[in-house]
């Protein structure tokens, strides 16, 4: 009889806990109970999170089963529809380049103080000694403007701290409603897809930039004119692919000097210069 009587109390607690408990407080445990993980050499890299409607945060823990949590792999958590914020646990080290991709409505990103790796600054998520920039939440920040006809459209302006020397591949990829960036003068290389598909009206790159990766401003068709400075020693294939509307580029450095990737230049559908219009101008020639 005792036993039934203990039994019979433990669901009756348990049930009050799962009422008194708000629904994002569900969410998050119907969240952390289906990620999933890798096991390999005394570690648990996140694997994946499932794309459901119940999961709108994600808490990555320091550890999994008794196993520290290290890495966030690739794919782990792309193109999820639902996922608002993501908290990362201290012991996270490694994030993939693809970790989160096309995940469009993250707002925010929030790591533990005490991880040693990585951090975030104002949601957005960088490397610890804060040189790398690793991902912008694309859904960050957004503010409804209107265009020259009176249109209501969606618009972020944001700002990138000194003393940062990479912006990662994929860091800014699909952010759609990226309308203005400031670029620091410290920054030094562009990867891969960076800023692909943003909506950038202009672009100013920073004397000290050495590097521009592939598809790093792809399908940024409003920048109408670009100015690549003298630092830059290698702009790889199809970095401005399909950016129809650029007409100029100058390009204030000898083309000698310069590592250009096939089509590097600003393309139509990467198949052909916009028009006869473009021209691109070498200053130091």
């Amino acid at each position: 009889m005792k036993r039934i009587i203990t039994v019979l109390l433990l669901v009756t607690a348990l049930c009050f806990c799962l009422v008194s408990c708000g629904s994002s407080d569900l969410q998050l445990l119907a969240g952390n109970t289906s990620l999933k993980y890798d096991f390999t050499d005394g570690e648990a890299p996140l694997k994946s999170v499932p794309n459901k409607s119940t999961i709108t945060e994600i808490q990555i823990p320091d550890e999994y089963e008794g196993l520290p949590v290290t890495k966030i792999d690739k794919f782990a958590a792309v193109n999820l529809e639902y996922v608002t914020k993501v908290t990362i646990g201290k012991n996270v080290r490694e994030v993939s380049d693809w970790a989160f991709g096309n995940s469009k409505k993250i707002t925010a990103f929030e790591v533990a103080d005490e991880n040693p790796y990585i951090c975030d600054v104002d949601g957005v998520l960088y490397t610890k000694d804060m040189k790398t920039l690793l991902f912008y939440p694309p859904a960050r920040a957004v503010e409804v403007k209107k265009d020259a006809d009176g249109n209501e459209v969606k618009a972020i302006s944001y700002k990138i701290p000194e003393g940062v020397e990479l912006i990662r591949s994929k860091a800014f990829y699909k952010c759609t409603d990226l309308t203005e960036i400031t670029l620091p003068s410290t920054l030094r290389s562009i990867e891969e897809k960076a800023f692909f598909r943003c909506s950038l009206t202009s672009l100013t790159l920073p004397y000290g930039l050495e590097f521009i990766g592939k598809d790093a401003f792809a399908f940024n068709a409003a920048v109408e004119s670009l100015t690549i400075p003298a630092s830059v020693k290698q702009i790889d294939e199809y970095a401005f692919y399909s950016c129809t509307s650029m007409l100029e580029v100058k390009m204030q450095g000898k083309q000698d000097d310069m590592v250009l990737g096939k089509k590097w230049y600003p393309t139509k559908n990467g198949d052909e210069l916009k028009n006869p219009e473009l021209t691109i101008s070498w200053q130091a020639n």
